[in-house]
């Protein structure tokens, strides 16, 4: 089962702290480690050395507090020794996750131009896009709409026209006012009936009166038996009454010419209904340039005007589909990226290799005949000297006294950076540590024992 580091190794024990740089009397350092004195013979070799506990628990402790960082809060701590940090690399720091956006990145993390807060709850907001509620408020749902503009609005459509209902037949109606309501006809006009031909006709009370006037005292009275019957003279007879004739019916009659006949009134009035107030409705031609022709219609909306709105293929051609989008510029395009990045790979850090033209000064080109060449003189165990080249990354040889001949050699391959201590041996007992100083053109022994030379060479 995986080891959860919540407790660091010897969290509570005896401890050293290991360096990082190589040290001078050869003891364990984190760019070395455990140097070539802790497999010396520990009887014979006075050089040689222990594998001390406290540097052992150090060092186990350094790397399970470690661990136990990524593995409690997903990252490593940020810290100052970690400084500068790559582009892109994750860290933890004061409760937040943060990546860096720059490269050598010195600054502690905040929110800005050099870091960007990693979170899984990130909201809207924070990737600058619309909240649900926002695009609710913000855009109408997904619909088949017209252009705006091209229907009334219910409330135009509500004062522009009125509701529907029983209204008489578009007709040429006279203006009101012109005609007289039902209570003024009425009021006005006989009903209906069989009346006599109009004439200069005297009412009941004048003929009454004619009649008494008219009765002579000549009149006289005739027995029938049972009764007396006044007879008047034939004058006054014939000034009390009309002619025979065929009259109309007794009544209270206008004067001739004072009202319309039948075929004045048909042709002057339209017949009785229920009819709208003049100028509530609109004429045929009113309507027929105002409405359109009955058929089969979108329902009533509020409808924007044909051309004012983007048709679907127009909208699928012009807009991306609804999604969780990042704000515009938040991101590089395709080309943006080809053009700024690399592609995926695994590559070195930047300054960890040479460039073409760093390689070219440096190191001669194959096969040119200078492989082998002297580039130092004398030195020992404690000194520094100077060389002619970088040697870094190059094959030295050191030339030794004694041997058979008078020369002996002996050789090692420079690291390709300064300050790495590397070992080279001569018989038994002779070792020297070396590295390079002052890009390569320096040459300092670290330590060593019974070790001299007389030249330094090099060979590619």
């Amino acid at each position: 089962m995986t080891t959860i580091f919540k407790t660091p190794f010897a969290t509570q024990g005896d401890k050293a702290s290991i360096p990082v740089e190589i040290q001078p009397d050869g003891s364990v350092s984190y760019t070395q480690g455990y140097g070539y004195d802790y497999e010396r013979d520990q009887v014979t070799d006075p050089a040689a050395k222990d594998i001390e506990r406290e540097k052992m628990n150090g060092i186990f402790h350094d790397i399970t507090e470690a661990i136990g960082e990524i593995q409690s809060f997903g990252f490593p701590k940020w810290d100052e020794v970690g400084k500068p940090y790559a582009i892109r690399t994750i860290v933890y720091h004061k409760n937040k996750v943060w990546q860096s956006k720059v490269e050598n990145n010195n600054i502690e993390p905040v929110a800005g131009n050099a870091w960007a807060e990693l979170k899984a709850d990130a909201t809207a907001s924070d990737v600058g896009a619309y909240s649900k509620t926002e695009s609710d408020q913000r855009f109408q749902p997904l619909g088949n709409y017209q252009a705006s503009g091209y229907s009334y609005s219910k409330a135009e459509a509500d004062t522009k026209y009125q509701l529907k209902g029983n209204y008489a037949p578009a007709g040429n109606y006279a203006n009101k006012g012109d005609s007289y309501t039902k209570a003024e006809t009425d009021g006005r006009y006989q009903a209906k009936g069989s009346y006599q031909p109009s004439g200069d006709y005297a009412t009941n009370s004048a003929l009454n009166s004619g009649l008494n006037n008219k009765f002579d005292k000549s009149n006289v009275a005739q027995g029938t038996g049972t009764s007396k019957v006044h007879v008047m003279s034939q004058k006054a007879s014939t000034d009390a009454f009309q002619p025979k004739g065929n009259y109309q019916p007794k009544g209270n009659y206008a004067l001739a010419g004072a009202s319309y006949t039948k075929t004045e009134s048909d042709g002057r009035y339209q017949a009785k209904g229920s009819y709208a107030p003049a100028g509530s409705s609109y004429t045929k031609a009113e309507s027929d340039g105002r409405y359109q022709s009955k058929g089969s219609y979108q329902p009533a909306g509020n409808y924007a005007l044909v051309g004012a709105s983007y048709t679907k293929a127009e909208s699928d051609g012009k807009y991306q589909l609804k999604g969780s989008y990042q704000a515009s510029g938040y991101s590089y395009s395709k080309s943006e990226s080809d053009g700024k990045y690399q592609p995926k790979g695994s590559y070195a850090t930047a300054g960890s290799s040479y460039t073409k033209a760093e390689s070219d000064s440096r190191y001669e080109k194959k096969g040119t005949g200078k492989s082998w060449r002297k580039v130092g003189g004398a030195g020992n165990s404690t000194s520094t000297i100077t060389l002619t080249e970088d040697v870094r990354g190059k094959q030295i040889y050191f030339k030794l006294p004694g041997g058979s001949g008078g020369e002996n050699w002996t050789t090692v391959m420079m690291p390709p950076v300064d300050n790495i201590g590397i070992a080279f041996h001569q018989g038994q007992t002779g070792f020297c540590d070396v590295c390079t100083l002052n890009n390569g053109k320096n040459l300092k022994s670290l330590r060593g024992v019974y070790m001299d030379w007389s030249e330094v060479w090099v060979s590619e």
